[in-house]
């Protein structure tokens, strides 16, 4: 039999077969959208921490806290299709299991706990420690992923040493952060902390009475 001959149909007819076709919400789409809002987001945030205190212009950048809030809520909603997807990629060990669980579930309230702070039914105070909590959950996954997939050799190694470096680098914005709330609000200080963690998923940066106005505005 000759290597690539296909047999004729009953009718004569020959099968042609055809490569699977690309799927349209594949995760590297769900990815880039990821990625392009989590950018946007510190962007905003970086923006917002800029303009703080500048007098009677304030008020024309008073949509940028709910602005922020919003972008978050699609960075964590579209990041989770990609945890799914290397979730299946990867080896089904307990580890990347019980952290993707975790972690899809963390993107999902996230996500939640921006649109009840952006609808006034959750405290400030309350809505960025549970978000922090959540925050360190996600950056765990990202740990474990880029782990197992660095020693299994599943993943191509650039994206498994910036999946390593990226989750190590968040419990250090977030002594960076806390570090930069001992000094004054808007201060040159302070400014220069939040450009060091500016690499990092913003938190909330307005309590819920300031987020209702600049979506009022």
């Amino acid at each position: 039999m000759t290597a690539g001959h296909v047999p004729p149909e009953p009718d004569s007819m020959l099968t042609e077969t055809h490569p699977p076709r690309r799927r349209i919400a594949s995760p590297t789409l769900w990815a880039l959208a990821c990625g392009i809002s989590g950018v946007a987001a510190n962007v905003l945030l970086l923006l917002d921490q800029l303009t703080e205190n500048v007098g009677e212009a304030r008020q024309y950048f008073m949509w940028l806290p709910a602005a922020i809030a919003w972008v978050m809520v699609v960075q964590f909603l579209t990041l989770i299709p990609v945890a799914l997807a290397l979730h299946r990629w990867l080896p089904a060990t307990r580890s990347v299991q019980l952290a993707t669980a975790a972690a899809t579930g963390a993107m999902l309230a996230i996500a939640i706990l921006q649109l009840l702070l952006l609808s006034g039914a959750l405290e400030f105070d309350v809505q960025v420690v549970l978000v922090m909590a959540t925050f360190l959950v996600v950056a765990t996954w990202v740990l474990t992923v880029s782990s197992t997939g660095h020693r299994r050799g599943t993943l191509p190694r650039p994206v498994t040493r910036f999946g390593l470096l990226l989750g190590t680098s968040h419990p250090v914005g977030a002594l960076i952060a806390a570090a930069g709330l001992l000094f004054p609000s808007g201060s040159a200080v302070q400014l220069a902390f939040v450009v060091l963690r500016a690499g990092r998923p913003p938190s909330s940066p307005r309590p819920a009475a300031q987020l209702r106005r600049s979506g009022s505005a």
